[in-house]
């Protein structure tokens, strides 16, 4: 059976097109209020202060793959100059000590007069590794809702892992048990 409930021999292509037709009538009308919401997000993402909340790679363009060209440490404050829906996805255009470049925006947070990279939290008991992956000796424990310093969240073979230091102690720890402490699109 088909998606229209007949057979795929027997379902006539003119059947489809009105199928697609109707459901294409359905989602017009709601297109323009989707983009009004992605509009009024992002100016009041625009309108409100910022601060990163750990250690952000400021990218050349919207995306991870764009050339690092700065480092903004944790607690910096940079001015926010847009935030974007679309072919930019999840980033920000910012400016930090002279140069406009991208950060995610889940590493951004709201302060009272500037934006700055949110911190690094562990969301529970958090266990530091000596190597990028579960089959590495745990060298440390750190309790939930603790700030980490990352220096690397990496891609590739470690992809899932950022490099920590916890009270002196250096490893790595598994992505998805950090979280970002007062984001605004917190992940």
């Amino acid at each position: 059976m088909g998606v229209l409930g007949l057979p795929r021999s027997r379902r006539p292509i003119s059947t489809i097109s009105v199928k697609l037709k109707e459901i294409a009538m359905q989602i017009r009308p709601a297109s323009p209020l989707v983009a009004a919401l992605f509009c009024v997000v992002a100016a009041a993402a625009a309108a409100a202060p910022r601060i990163a909340t750990d250690v952000s790679s400021m990218r050349s363009g919207p995306g991870a793959r764009w050339p690092v060209i700065a480092q903004i440490p944790a607690g910096a404050k940079v001015q926010l100059d847009n935030c974007g829906p679309g072919w930019k996805r999840d980033w920000c255009q910012v400016h930090f000590k002279g140069k406009m470049g991208f950060v995610p925006a889940n590493t951004l947070a709201p302060t009272s007069s500037s934006v700055v990279v949110a911190p690094l939290v562990t969301r529970d008991i958090t266990a530091v590794r000596s190597g990028p992956g579960n089959k590495w000796k745990v060298i440390a424990n750190i309790p939930p809702g603790r700030k980490v310093a990352a220096s690397a969240c990496q891609q590739g073979w470690t992809n899932g892992w950022c490099k920590v230091t916890y009270e002196g102690k250096s490893g790595y720890v598994d992505r998805g048990m950090l979280k970002r402490k007062g984001a605004v699109f917190a992940r």
